[in-house]
């Protein structure tokens, strides 16, 4: 195995991203040749700076197959002679999984998600993409069946997905969140504890994490501090009015999306964030703060640090924290920033944790008709909708053709309403000028006043 397409939505900024760069980076080290097909975006510049190709190409969610941008996946397969395929993000798959299953070529289904996203309802990704794409239905179980292996990055996702999709046990792999350490090295000790950074998408996932983030650096009392918040999305103008409403908001300063984080994070002493940023943090010898997706958590130390490890350091098994106990425990707490940094080198380094096995070339015969029989059922499904709709619309269309003749039929009544009071408005009107009525009106008049 040479040569490994490794496939993502969009070279943006995020855990699957980082992931991504380390993870190709490693396999170009080793004699590999990874080509990544993804979006464009911030981190597509580092991919040219390691001398790593990268095919432009986007992956948005729909709700069908895409067998176009599938031609082009296989295109891509055949110019690189690709052997191997890695899927790391779900949306990829309305494409590159039917160009994989065409040209017979074995796949790794990678599980990014962690244990918080995974076991919550509310944030469960597989739940999101299930409720909202049909397609996903019968996809997802297909996809994960006739994977060549399953990559998680805990024990519990791999758990999780072997449940929830009846796979074969030796088809799950778990290889944790890693990293690259000899790219990511400090060049300086914290000496202050002064300087946040505070890492993150800016969505609503991730809202109230951020929020938790903020809450901590108000309550940590210092005249120095200050705090840099990386990061964009639909949310960042809510996250501003919530940062200028603390006391410490002239403090916060946004500063978007940011493609060396690695620098950043060696500018500053305390990291607030979640999943992989905390891993970096820790490989930098920074103070690690886990903020919860919900609560805010704990800093990260070598009581706790292995909990988290094999969790995503995503912070489901750990306690809530009040964010002024928090804010306290980074001022007055000495952490043992090596021993965080050689349980990483020890466990989390990237050269332990990365898929190198000799694969062999799959026949997806029986999986090709499987493949047809999902989109058979699809454009039976879009019928059947169709029909449905069509059924409701003239029912629909029914009623507001009975509603139109009961309209009509009032108007007519009032039509006829009015004729009649204008007849006998007329009538009324010709009784009163009459010379008859005049002559009555005027005995009545004569018989009033001798009264």
């Amino acid at each position: 195995m040479k040569n490994i397409l490794i496939c993502l939505e969009k070279m943006g900024i995020g855990g699957v991203e980082t992931s991504v760069l380390n993870q190709a980076f490693e396999y170009k080290k080793r004699g590999f040749n990874p080509i990544v097909v993804a979006g464009k975006g911030i981190f597509s510049e580092k991919l040219k700076e390691l001398n790593i190709i990268q095919e432009y190409i986007e992956f948005p969610v729909e709700d069908n197959l895409n067998m176009e941008k599938a031609k082009l996946i296989v295109k891509i397969i055949e110019k690189y002679n690709i052997e191997l395929v890695i899927i790391n993000q779900l949306p990829c798959l309305l494409s590159v999984l039917p160009a994989c299953i065409i040209k017979n070529i074995p796949y790794i289904a990678y599980v990014h998600e962690s244990l918080f996203t995974i076991q919550e309802d509310e944030h469960n990704t597989l739940n999101w993409f299930e409720n909202n794409f049909e397609i996903y239905k019968d996809l997802l179980k297909f996809y994960y069946n006739n994977a060549y292996k399953i990559i998680a990055i805990s024990e519990d996702a791999k758990k999780y997905i072997k449940n929830r999709y009846k796979i074969d046990s030796n088809k799950l792999i778990v290889m944790h969140n890693s990293i690259d350490l000899d790219k990511y090295k400090s060049t300086r000790d914290i000496k202050e504890k002064n300087n946040f950074i505070l890492i993150s998408r800016i969505s609503e996932s991730k809202l109230q994490s951020i929020k938790n983030g903020i809450d901590i650096f108000d309550e940590y009392e210092s005249d120095s501090k200050k705090l840099i918040i990386v990061g964009d999305g639909d949310k960042l103008e809510e996250t501003k009015k919530y940062a200028n409403s603390k006391n410490s908001g002239d403090k916060i300063n946004f500063i978007g999306q940011q493609n060396d984080i690695i620098k950043l994070i060696n500018e500053n002493d305390i990291v607030l964030g979640l999943d992989r940023v905390l891993l970096e943090a820790i490989s930098m010898k920074r103070i690690a703060v886990n903020i919860g997706y919900d609560k805010p958590k704990q800093i990260i130390d070598s009581t706790n640090i292995e909990i988290e490890a094999n969790e995503g350091f995503c912070g489901k098994k750990l306690e809530s924290t009040e964010p002024r106990e928090l804010a306290i425990q980074i001022k007055n707490r000495e952490i043992d920033l090596q021993k965080n940094y050689n349980y990483v080198k020890e466990n989390l380094s990237i050269e332990k944790n990365i898929f190198t096995e000799k694969v062999d070339k799959n026949n997806y015969e029986n999986a090709l008709l499987e493949l047809f029989q999902i989109i058979k059922q699809k454009e039976e499904n879009i019928k059947e909708e169709k029909s449905k709709e069509l059924s409701e619309y003239a029912v629909q269309k029914s009623q507001i053709e009975n509603l139109k003749n009961e309209l009509e039929n009032k108007q007519n009544e009032i039509n006829n309403l009015k004729i009649e009071y204008d007849n006998t408005f007329n009538e009324l009107k010709s009784v009163y000028n009459s010379k008859r009525f005049k002559v009555v009106n005027k005995i009545a008049n004569l018989y009033r006043r001798k009264k």
